[in-house]
């Protein structure tokens, strides 16, 4: 059996093709066009349409999050002023 490629060596923008060759075992390869209809639904990042694929970085976090491995929320922007002396609106 030859060796399993390294996600490493994925292209940044891979195929569809290859992401499933790359999550899915091989009897289910051909089913990703509907797995992946659901988890678009619950946040896999859509292809790019001027890269032709879905940023396999995003795609892994995606599935590193649905598993649990990673936190599954962003802080995007500060939430305000810290208060450390403990009085509330001060």
């Amino acid at each position: 059996m030859g060796k399993k490629k390294e996600t490493s060596d994925l292209p940044l923008y891979p195929t569809e093709q290859q992401i499933a060759r790359e999550v899915l075992p091989p009897h289910r390869v051909s089913a990703w066009d509907g797995i992946a209809a659901v988890l678009e639904r619950r946040g896999l990042p859509k292809v790019d349409p001027l890269f032709g694929g879905r940023y396999w970085p995003a795609v892994k976090a995606f599935l590193d999050r649905r598993h649990g491995l990673i936190e599954s929320s962003l802080v995007t922007r500060p939430d305000g002023e810290e208060n450390w002396d403990g009085k509330p609106g001060s």
